[in-house]
């Protein structure tokens, strides 16, 4: 009987793998199999055959005989097809009571007896098919929750150790363990949690005194996770194997050895502030540990990840406010005034406005564009307004554009499903996806590809994302802050950026004034700069000699904020502690201060230059409003010959792009001062 086209189309894209050994069955379900529109990959007679052809190509679906050819039998080959997720269904006449407890110990999607008809095997495997692709989909909601579940628990404000007891209890019922040690690394101190199981929902919390108490043994200092021992990728080890751990870690030898613990599986996180955590499963049988609790930890590790580095980061605000409290009383008044709005320091006029538009708009769920200059402090900015808007309780996911290759962004972005493209070995939850309920902050957002801005335009208007390879959309509840160091207009306008995009980000921009406009700010972030390097390198502070304060006051400062606080550590590093800080170098001659116009004879001056103090650039020309852009532009490029380009050109001396001033150029009308320029103009 020939099969329909309806069916013929629902399973032909289904590989069928027969592992028989005797030949006239496996030819007949070969037919079987062919005639119902199934696609037969290949028969094997032994278990080395099969794996053979499985590491070629991953099947679908197995159909399996007990007893085959060799030392090994299916249930052999079913414990390694359900390490490795691939379903199957036993072929067998076998009626042995011993030897059916063991096949339904490997949990089948189907059995099927000897001698069988067609219809037998066919809807065997129906069932079987839709058995699994269910039991995959609770898997994911479950994994799904799991995640959100163990993001909430260290997002607690408990301890640590109430929080990682929450976390062994969530990990418990996905990968079991009798003991959990986790080891927190910092640069100047280690901090161990260990959980012994007592009962089923009981923990007893030990720390390492306790172990050593109770085993009345001496190690100083334990040594957990010995360097290179361990990476970012989950490793498993068996009875065999955890003698290799034992060696090289007295501690974990001793645990081991106390508790009778027999095999492990471990990973290490290392986040950005150079802190480590090293996570330790162990239990008491030989070989608990299968590839899908391998992977599932692997998975596990991004949205870890990510809480720990925002856990952390909290911690160590939290950490550095007690150290300021007990500061001389003066510090703490002006910690009061001028530090407690997110970290961000200043009194300036202009910054105090910032500081009540952030405070207007951090309730509601606005998209904000911050803008400014590098090393100005946006990133701060967009944590202010996350803190204290209603999402605050919610993860503040950071992603910078300007960092991932463009063939990434969109996976980080919105993620991708399994197989969807070279590489893509399993399915990627996207940063929109993980921001759900709070916010997401899109540094450099200038530098997102065009092919992107429209997708992310999507994203915003529809409140909804689909992963790379996805068959469906998924709604978002998200909070969008975007900033960037680029004018975003000249960049709609030279074409290089969506404008429906910028207005959509635009809804509420806000623009952080550079540091050398707010030039009272200057001697507090210098003292504050001051005060946090000579404690971190053990040095007293006797504050500033006055030659240091008045060059701080009057440079340029290009970098901001960033590069102010580069001069005062090597100020610090230059200091012989007994005197008031002096700069290490003139900053005048530092090789990114901003340009000045070269010196032309008294009867050559132009425009500007007649002025007296000439604006540097056009952001400095439009603050002192002296003279039209129009008419600086026109200044420059008579002092350059009218060239553009190149060195000494007009695009340098105005700290612009070349394309930029070009623009510029035409959109006002600028005729150039010479109709001859030069090859690189």
């Amino acid at each position: 009987m020939q099969p329909s086209s309806s069916l013929s189309i629902h399973t032909s894209s289904c590989k069928i793998l027969i592992v028989e050994d005797e030949y006239i069955i496996a030819n007949n379900l070969e037919i079987i199999l062919t005639n119902a529109g199934y696609t037969v990959q290949g028969t094997a007679n032994s278990v080395a055959k099969a794996l053979d052809l499985i590491g070629q190509q991953t099947p679908d679906m197995v159909l399996l005989d007990i007893y085959l050819k060799g030392n090994e039998t299916g249930i052999d080959l079913a414990k390694q097809l359900e390490e490795i997720n691939i379903p199957f269904i036993y072929i067998s006449a076998n009626d042995n009571q011993s030897v059916l407890e063991a096949v339904k110990a490997t949990q089948p999607s189907g059995y099927i007896v000897k001698p069988f008809r067609d219809k037998d095997v066919l809807t065997t495997l129906e069932i079987g098919r839709y058995r699994h692709s269910h039991s995959v989909e609770v898997k994911l909601r479950e994994e799904k929750a799991l995640q959100i579940a163990l993001t909430e628990a260290m997002s607690d404000k408990g301890s640590w150790e109430s929080r990682l007891l929450t976390v062994a209890r969530l990990l418990q019922k996905h990968i079991p363990f009798d003991f959990l040690t986790v080891r927190q690394k910092r640069a100047h101190a280690t901090h161990d949690f260990n959980f012994y199981r007592v009962g089923f929902e009981e923990y007893q919390v030990l720390g390492v005194r306790d172990i050593l108490q109770m085993t009345h043994s001496k190690i100083e200092p334990p040594v957990l996770w010995p360097d290179g021992l361990l990476s970012n990728e989950p490793v498993r080890y068996s009875e065999r194997e955890m003698e290799d751990l034992l060696l090289q870690d007295p501690y974990i030898r001793l645990v081991a050895k106390t508790f009778r613990l027999q095999s492990a599986l471990a990973m290490s996180f290392a986040l950005g502030n150079g802190e480590q955590f090293h996570i330790c499963l162990l239990n008491r049988n030989p070989q608990p540990y299968l590839v899908s609790h391998q992977a599932l930890l692997g998975r596990l590790e991004q949205p870890l990840l990510l809480t720990l580095e925002r856990v952390m980061a909290y911690e160590e605000v939290a950490r550095l406010s007690e150290k300021l409290k007990q500061e001389n009383s003066y510090l703490q008044e002006e910690v009061k005034a001028f530090v407690n709005f997110e970290e961000i320091i200043g009194k300036s006029e202009s910054l105090l406005h910032v500081f009540n538009l952030v405070t207007q708009v951090a309730p509601t769920d606005t998209t904000v564009l911050v803008m400014g200059e590098s090393g100005t402090g946006k990133e701060l900015i967009a944590r202010a307004i996350h803190n204290q808007s209603l999402r605050k309780d919610k993860i503040l996911v950071k992603i910078n554009c300007a960092t991932l290759p463009a063939n990434l962004i969109e996976s980080e972005l919105f993620g991708h499903e399994k197989g969807a493209f070279t590489g893509a070995i399993e399915k990627r939850t996207g940063k929109f996806e993980l921001a759900h309920g709070g916010t997401i902050f899109l540094d450099e957002i200038g530098e997102l590809p065009l092919e992107l801005q429209a997708k992310l335009l999507r994203v915003l208007q529809e409140k909804e994302i689909e992963r790379i390879g996805g068959r469906a959309p998924i709604k978002t509840d998200v909070r969008v802050i975007a900033a960037t160091n680029r004018d975003l207009e000249t960049e709609v306008a030279e074409g290089r950026f969506r404008m429906d995009l910028f207005y959509r980000l635009a809804a509420f921009p806000l623009t952080l004034p550079a540091l050398r406009e707010r030039k009272e700010d200057i001697s507090l972030l210098a003292h504050f700069f001051a005060r946090k390097l000579t404690r971190k390198q053990g040095k007293p502070f006797l504050g500033f000699s006055d030659t240091a304060l008045d060059e701080l006051i009057n440079y340029t400062w290009p970098g901001n904020i960033r590069e102010l606080e580069n001069v005062i550590e090597q100020a610090v590093i230059l200091s012989n502690g007994q005197t008031p800080l002096a700069l290490g170098r003139p900053l005048q001659k530092r090789s990114f201060a901003l340009n000045a116009p070269p010196s032309q004879p008294e009867n050559n001056k132009t425009f500007a230059q007649a002025t007296a103090g000439p604006p540097k650039n056009l952001s400095e020309m439009k603050q002192m409003q002296r003279i039209s852009e129009r008419e600086y532009i026109l200044s420059i490029l008579n002092q350059t010959n009218g060239r553009i380009r190149g060195a000494g050109g007009a695009a340098e001396l105005l700290n612009l792009r070349p394309t930029t001033l070009e623009y510029r150029i035409e959109k006002m009308g600028i005729r150039k001062m010479l109709t001859v320029q030069s090859p690189d103009s």
